[in-house]
C-alpha cells in the first residue's frame, strides 16, 4: 500500500462464462471471462478511461461501465490485482492518455469536415 496514494483500484475477477446447451443456463456464444474494476478512491472516471486504453492484462471494458471482459489473452488476470499510484505518477500517464484522446477527436473532426466539403 502506498502512504500518499492518488488513486487506488482493485481488479477482481467476477465470473467465466462458458457455452452451455442446458435449456436453463443457454449460453452459444465465445468463452470469456468477466471482471470488475473498483476505484477505492482517486478520480474514477480518469482511472477507468487510461486502464481501458492502457491495461497490461487483455481485458476489453463495456462501454463506459467498471467491467471488463477477457476473450482469452494469454496476459490474462488469475487472481484479484490492486493498482495504486501518487499523484505524480498517475497525472503523466493519464495526461499522456487525455492527450491521446483529444487528438483522435480531433482527426475524426477534421476527416468528417473534409468528407462534407463536397
Amino acid at each position: 500500500m502506498i502512504l500518499d496514494s492518488f488513486v487506488r483500484a482493485t481488479i477482481r475477477h467476477v465470473e467465466n462464462v462458458e457455452p452451455c446447451d442446458d435449456p436453463a443456463d443457454f449460453y452459444s456464444g465465445p468463452e470469456f471471462d468477466s471482471f470488475t474494476v473498483t476505484v477505492e478512491h482517486g478520480p474514477a472516471e480518469a482511472f477507468l478511461s487510461w486502464f481501458h486504453q492502457k491495461n497490461e492484462y487483455g481485458l476489453c471494458r463495456v462501454g463506459d461501465t467498471a467491467e471488463f471482459i477477457d476473450f482469452g489473452s494469454s496476459d490474462s488476470l488469475d487472481e484479484d490485482k490492486v493498482i495504486e499510484f501518487t499523484f505524480d505518477q498517475f497525472f503523466p500517464l493519464w495526461l499522456k492518455h487525455a492527450a491521446n484522446l483529444a487528438k483522435a477527436d480531433i482527426a475524426g473532426m477534421a476527416s468528417a469536415a473534409l468528407r462534407n466539403q463536397n
